[in-house]
């Protein structure tokens, strides 16, 4: 279904964790459907977080996804809480749901209850005051961490620290805090290296912890997060370094020189760029493309903070011009 306002969207948060949230579920989702981050509520200057509208001719796969694939069967809205719950946060969300409700019998009032968008408030953790204030119930076919609020509501509460420790929950405990969440970072860097998932979410870790290193977030919780995230960059640093380097090598071997080391440098500085360029901007158009070769004139120390720190428009202008 098509609203007028679909390709109205709110600017980034500078949040570091509604970056990363956000471009996460870009990232696992986008395959399968629509994304829209910050998309607009016609006439209200609200905006939800990520809406998804899944591809009806492609399956959501299990196996990559988890449990993401039972939520996300229908459209979708997804509102992601690095706090606990408040009773406003709630009240906020189902305004949202219920304009999104109005927009879509605008397009059909003949439009079915179970055909319209659920909400997922996803938080790392919740009082049972409010669970128990808005009539929530444990749903017993997603079990532990999943509440249900009134059936015809279409709107449920997903408490991170709650979930069961397994595969098909990696990703939503990335989006926990403390414990629950290094437990997921740890469970990230397991993953095979051939894992085409594994690389894109290590490069969003890599981007939330420089933007927190740039912010200087200070506190117990945040030094602890970095701690976790310094190891998933090391190991996301590693991983572009031996592809780019082996890259290098291949070419120099094809072509029968014996500069194929130089090669795997170049190449692996290539490669930590149009990482972090595609975790920022998504597919790297022309004009991206064309500022890689400047960027690969700079040590990495040089380029990290600029690529993490410059909007799209300030590194086109830096250094095509």
């Amino acid at each position: 279904m098509q609203f007028c306002d679909r390709s109205i969207i709110q600017p980034m948060t500078t949040k570091p964790f509604d970056q990363f949230n956000k471009r996460l579920f870009e990232t696992l989702l986008s395959p399968f459907g629509t994304v829209i981050p910050n998309r607009s509520v016609l006439g209200e200057e609200r905006a939800i977080d990520i809406y998804f509208e899944p591809n009806p001719d492609v399956l959501l796969p299990h196996d990559e996804l988890g449990y993401l694939t039972f939520m996300l069967d229908k459209p979708a809205l997804l509102e992601p809480f690095r706090s606990s719950l408040s009773d406003e946060d709630m009240h906020n969300c189902l305004l949202k749901l219920f304009l999104v409700y109005a927009e879509y019998r605008r397009q059909d009032e003949s439009i079915r209850t179970e055909n319209l968008p659920r909400l997922w408030m996803l938080c790392a953790s919740v009082s049972n005051r409010l669970i128990e204030g808005f009539n929530g119930q444990l749903d017993e076919t997603l079990g532990e961490g999943f509440y249900c609020l009134a059936p015809r509501l279409r709107a449920a509460i997903v408490v991170i620290d709650e979930l069961p420790t397994i595969p098909e929950t990696l990703w939503l405990r990335l989006l926990g805090r403390g414990r629950t969440q290094e437990d997921a970072i740890a469970e990230l860097l397991l993953l095979p290296e051939d894992d085409a998932l594994r690389m894109n979410v290590l490069s969003l870790l890599v981007s939330w912890r420089i933007n927190m290193d740039l912010l200087e977030q200070a506190n117990d919780e945040e030094r602890r997060i970095l701690m976790a995230l310094s190891q998933a960059y090391l190991e996301w640093e590693q991983q572009t370094r031996r592809q780019g380097m082996e890259e290098g090598l291949e070419r120099g071997r094809q072509e029968g020189r014996q500069e194929g080391r130089q090669e795997g440098r170049q190449e692996e500085r290539r490669a930590m760029i149009v990482s972090l360029l595609e975790s920022r901007f998504g597919l790297i158009e022309d004009e991206l493309q064309a500022i890689i070769p400047a960027l690969m004139q700079l040590s990495s120390e040089e380029f990290l903070p600029i690529l993490m720190q410059r909007s799209r428009d300030e590194l086109l202008q830096q250094f095509l011009n």
